[in-house]
């Protein structure tokens, strides 16, 4: 797989562009500024990454179609080491304040706690209903992040909780198990592509040979199994008195390198730094048998209580009572499709 690894030599050019005290100030300083360069910066830094890289003119109404992926990795892999922090040149893809400063937090733990107490408090106030009051514990929903490691190559990358990390792999085999109980599809409704308020209807429904009912019923019960299971997981985690982090390297040539870094508890995140990232989880390193291990162990279970709910549902389950459930339209802005395609490439 093709790597994309900056040169430092053109990075420090751009900085120098963007900032031409940029090399007067502290270590501290620098990683505090340069965080937010390339959007106060973007069409300079992009007009001269354009140039320097591809040989080409930048045009703000064309940006990125004019780039195959393999430019469009090449540009991010820049960007990210024009404004990342640290040994790795570390950088949260979420959004963020316009004062944010990824700086401020002397750990992993201190940024994910307030991330944590953010979201409660965003769920308690909007989504009352949902809201359960719950202690911390790691929380490290798949943050998105752009790196190098430590010979300066390219990574997109998530953090997750190890609970998080087993959720997912765990929700890939619970749909792969269900659609091989219940084959369905999803197909266009007679509503899809109405023009609705200034945008289009985006509207699909389930066909599954007459057991729709069936199918929403078993995909209800896996919803709740899932949740049961991320909640006992991050409590047997957060109890442990080991410190594990876990490396899951990924990636193909047209959606680059990636890099998923796992870890186990609250305890261990207190350990690692953003400003010396990979360090500080290599110190903690562990092999990935143990996820191996979990993924089987899990997985096993899951199959089984599937194939008795699946089972139970032929059984037992009355598909004329229908559950009360809140209608919701989801209408898509004109331009909003190719938005969507672009998201994995976005050079932002």
């Amino acid at each position: 797989m093709k790597m994309y690894t900056p040169d430092k030599t053109l990075i420090n050019r751009l900085l120098m562009l963007v900032d031409s005290m940029f090399f007067s100030y502290s270590e501290q300083d620098k990683n505090k500024r340069r965080q937010h360069y390339y959007e106060e910066n973007r069409e300079k830094v992009e007009v001269f990454l354009y140039r320097e890289l591809f040989d080409l003119e930048f045009n703000a109404q064309t940006e990125d179609e004019s780039l195959a992926s393999s430019q469009l990795h090449l540009l991010n892999a820049y960007t990210t080491a024009l404004t990342g922090v640290g040994d790795n040149a570390f950088r949260l893809c979420e959004l963020q304040g316009t004062e944010f400063d990824l700086t401020q937090f002397a750990s992993l733990y201190d940024y994910d706690f307030q991330e944590y107490e953010y979201q409660q408090e965003a769920t308690k106030r909007d989504f009352p209903k949902a809201y359960v009051a719950r202690d911390y514990q790691l929380y490290l929903n798949h943050n998105w992040v752009r790196m190098l490691d430590g010979v300066g190559d390219f990574y997109y990358s998530t953090l997750s909780s190890l609970s998080y990390y087993l959720s997912d792999i765990l929700e890939e085999i619970a749909d792969e198990i269900i659609e091989t109980l219940i084959p369905y599809e999803l197909v266009e409704s007679d509503q899809h592509g109405k023009n609705v308020d200034g945008g289009m209807l985006w509207d699909f429904k389930t066909e599954a040979n007459g057991l729709e009912a069936e199918l929403d019923e078993l995909k209800s019960r896996k919803r709740k199994y899932l949740g049961e299971t991320y909640y006992r997981l991050n409590k047997e985690f957060d109890a442990e008195t080991s410190n594990e982090v876990y490396f899951d390297k990924q990636g193909d040539e047209d959606n680059g390198p990636s890099w998923n870094v796992i870890v186990n508890n609250a305890n261990t995140a207190k350990k690692i730094s953003f400003i010396h990232f990979l360090s500080d989880c290599q110190t903690y390193l562990q092999s990935n048998e143990k996820l191996d291990h979990l993924k089987e162990h899990e997985g096993i279970k899951l199959k089984q209580f599937l194939f008795d709910a699946h089972r139970d549902i032929l059984d037992n389950f009355d598909p004329k009572v229908v559950k009360l459930e809140k209608k919701m339209k989801v209408v898509m802005s004109p331009g909003a499709l190719d938005d969507l395609t672009r998201l994995s490439d976005d050079s932002e």
